[in-house]
């Protein structure tokens, strides 16, 4: 019992000189905080839309503007093509509210914002696809921007080279006297329809994702479009006729909102900016390939009868009268511009 006694005393000291020892040491054991998760990097989420279909090098060169963004670190971007964010108009409109998206606009449509920038979609303006070369250097082209981003508009890029457009029919199509009562699809805007109209077709307006039905339903009679549009939409299934007529330069006007825009970091900005002009660049080869590779293809493959040599002449100086109709030019003097914006080019 005695010994129990003992042991136990010999234990509480032993605690006692711990706890002497702990205390001396200066040093308190406390509960470790759990260290919190870090917090994931903000990124910044954008859609790119287009309404030309999976295949169209329009569509290709969206996608490589998203792919590349991504790479940048920072961004979240998708392209969504076949209009699938709705039409064109629908998406600029989006953009106007602030949302995160980019619209592939077109000089055309775009005028109904800022007239003069309409100048770029007139019919035979010009002749061959490197005299784009240097637009965006223009004090015009400038100006033009400037004017855009006042109407809530950040052109970023105009270098969207999306290729000549040409008569989709079941006729042959060599002179204006051809499109005679033919109801030919065009883009809604006074230059495309006045256009369209005068080179002897009735223009008929409509989103792009309804028209193969309208053809096979005969609701229209056909349209006109760029070759990798004709090629990604299939029109060469319900059309079997193509006239290289070249009547207008269709280039992408790749738009953004200035809200949206402006909340941006200056480095995402300047990002945003490079990545569109270097990507929509780079794919002015790509169409240039698929234009050849796509053409071919329809003609050997599928059929269609190519009109290589139409009278481009004849529908020229149909439209010739339009570039001093204020009905199509919205009020601007493109008689006037033209000739300025040929002295910038060197043309």
């Amino acid at each position: 019992m005695k010994f129990t006694k003992k042991i136990i005393g010999l234990a509480g000291l032993v605690l006692v000189a711990v706890s002497v020892l702990a205390a001396c040491s200066g040093k308190k054991e406390t509960a470790q905080p759990a260290v919190p998760a870090a917090a994931p990097a903000a990124v910044t989420k954008l859609t790119i839309c287009g309404t030309n279909g999976v295949g169209d090098t329009q569509s290709m060169a969206h996608e490589e503007f998203a792919k590349r963004l991504n790479a940048l670190g920072g961004w979240e971007a998708v392209a969504k093509v076949s209009s699938e964010m709705g039409s064109t108009d629908d998406v600029t409109e989006q953009a106007l509210d602030g949302a995160p998206v980019i619209a592939a606009s077109d000089p055309s449509r775009l005028a109904s914002y800022v007239p003069e920038f309409g100048v770029l979609m007139m019919p035979f303006l010009l002749s061959d696809y490197s005299q784009l070369d240097n637009l965006m250097d223009t004090p015009l082209y400038k100006e033009w921007t400037q004017k855009l981003r006042d109407q809530g508009l950040v052109l970023l890029t105009n270098n969207c080279l999306t290729g000549w457009r040409n008569w989709v029919t079941n006729k042959p199509i060599r002179k204006p006297e051809d499109l005679k009562g033919l109801k030919i699809r065009t883009m809604g805007n006074p230059i495309a329809v006045n256009s369209v109209n005068a080179m002897g077709a009735i223009a008929t307006p409509m989103n792009q994702n309804e028209c193969y039905n309208a053809i096979t339903t005969k609701v229209i009679d056909g349209g006109e479009w760029q070759l990798p549009t004709i090629y990604s939409s299939k029109f060469y299934e319900v059309c079997k006729n193509i006239s290289l007529s070249h009547h207008f330069l269709l280039t992408g006007s790749i738009v953004a909102g200035t809200a949206w825009y402006d909340s941006l970091s200056k480095e995402q900005q300047t990002q945003l900016s490079e990545t569109a002009v270097k990507t929509y660049k780079d794919n002015q080869a790509l169409v240039l390939e698929y234009e050849k590779k796509y053409l071919d293809e329809m003609r050997d493959k599928f059929g269609v009868a190519v009109e290589e040599n139409p009278d481009r002449e004849a529908f020229k100086a149909a439209t010739a009268s339009l570039y001093a109709d204020k009905a199509t030019t919205g009020g601007a003097d493109f008689e006037a511009l033209r000739t300025e914006l040929y002295k910038q080019l060197g043309i």
